[in-house]
């Protein structure tokens, strides 16, 4: 068994997982590496006795902090931030290189859409750092916007240290954030951006950035023209035939 192994066999759940939430990826790569160098698992001998499992637990979990920089520390001590600072919402051209694993986990699916248009936001913490943790889908249809596959990284975000979390909570939050500068992007081209939203907590975020309800309960629409009701119902009876989008 390799000195990896060998060093999760001796942590408990609840050290793996803490280990799991409080480091990002880049971090736990670092560690493997200074792991398979033996300069983390060397420093602490391994337990003979559960008193002294109990004990090493301990050491282990103050030398992880350590070897990482003092992370969990970290996390409580960076300073607040402009939104501006820290956030940011691009378009790209290939949504599955920066979203694709979070695609695939939240949706069941094999990879994230691979049609226009796209748009990510990126959480900076610090310098020449940028790290995906949004995504939406705006596609071109009839002269109209589809918006879909909304989706926040939950796990990433809860790793956001508390001070940035606020700045981004208060301006509204990921999702907000994302829709509002997709809307900014599209809405000159199209006639209406449409929703088809099934989650509550989803629908609450749509109506603050203005979509508005149908006759439909899945389907919310935000017109970007004037159109007379009998236009209005035309169209969403045309998007209601769609399906889901």
């Amino acid at each position: 068994m390799n000195a990896i192994h060998r060093l999760a066999s001796w942590l408990s759940p609840s050290l793996r997982a803490r280990i799991r939430d409080l480091l990002p990826s880049a971090w736990r790569n670092g560690l493997r590496a200074q792991l398979r160098q033996g300069s983390v698992a060397a420093a602490i001998p391994p337990p003979r006795s559960m008193s002294e499992m109990l004990q090493w637990e301990k050491q282990m979990a103050g030398k992880l902090e350590e070897q990482v920089g003092g992370a969990a520390a970290a996390l409580q001590e960076v300073a607040p931030a402009r939104l501006e600072e820290i956030l940011a919402v691009s378009e790209v051209d290939q949504a599955d290189f920066f979203v694709g694993d979070l695609f695939r986990r939240r949706f069941n699916t094999s990879a994230a859409p691979d049609y226009p248009r796209h748009f990510v936001a990126f959480y900076k913490p610090a310098p020449n750092t940028l790290i995906p943790v949004g995504y939406v889908h705006q596609s071109t249809w009839e002269g109209c916007h589809l918006c879909g596959g909304l989706v926040i990284d939950d796990r990433l975000y809860r790793r956001i240290n508390p001070a940035h979390r606020k700045t981004i909570r208060d301006a509204g939050g990921i999702a907000e954030l994302l829709l509002k500068e997709s809307f900014a992007r599209v809405m000159p081209q199209s006639i209406a951006i449409w929703g088809y939203v099934g989650d509550k907590q989803a629908e609450q975020v749509d109506l603050r950035v203005g979509f508005r309800h149908t006759h439909h309960p899945l389907v919310m629409v935000i017109w970007n023209r004037e159109l007379d009701e009998a236009q209005k119902a035309q169209w969403i009876d045309r998007v209601v035939a769609l399906g889901p989008f």
